[in-house]
């Protein structure tokens, strides 16, 4: 008797889902492939039925996002206003709440550090990421180099937010450069 149909697509889907979170938390490296798979339930040994290397896995962990799925989630609830959702990422991205739960956040904060130690294809993944998030914040509205500062500073200012021990300095961190990133979007 087999699995049910759909059994291996629902497991690599738990895969995935069990990378990012551990990848966001602790890293790349600090993830494995046996801290990957235990975190989903399964073993090492079924692991490669679904990926050829941990590369692999990672090129389809980055390949969607907190923020895109977040886009595609209002959508389905009705917000189609882009600047209202411009809005609602700013302000969830440079918030207290991403700075402190980096295993719900953005790959980006978490894994951009080690991004130059990947591999070819994850490597080209994020830049392909990084182009369409920063496209999507200026809405079409602004100059690509607005789109392009305004998301490294939201990941640079998260980055260091959380770097930082001094909590009050680093909400202030997040505080300005939430107010910079709504004024070069203009969406304040």
């Amino acid at each position: 008797m087999g699995y049910p149909q759909g059994h291996k697509q629902k497991t690599r889907e738990r895969i995935v889902l069990a990378a990012r979170k551990l990848w966001k938390r602790d890293g790349y490296d600090g993830a494995s492939v046996d801290k990957v798979m235990a975190e989903a339930g399964l073993t090492r040994g079924g692991f490669y039925a679904h990926f050829k290397s941990k590369d692999d896995l990672l090129v389809e962990a980055l390949s969607e996002t907190l923020a895109i799925e977040t886009i595609n989630r209002l959508k389905e609830e009705g917000i189609n206003d882009e600047k209202v959702m411009r809005q609602m990422i700013v302000d969830f991205y440079i918030s207290k709440t991403h700075r402190d739960y980096p295993d719900q956040g953005c790959p980006l904060t978490a894994l951009t550090q080690e991004a130059a130690r990947f591999g070819s294809g994850p490597r080209k993944v994020l830049g392909r990421l990084v182009d369409r998030f920063s496209r999507w914040l200026i809405g079409g509205k602004s100059s690509r180099e607005n789109g392009l500062t305004a998301l490294s500073l939201m990941v640079g200012s998260v980055t260091l937010a959380r770097a930082i021990e001094d909590e009050s300095l680093s909400d202030e961190i997040l505080e300005a450069s939430q107010k910079e990133v709504k004024r070069i979007l203009q969406i304040e």
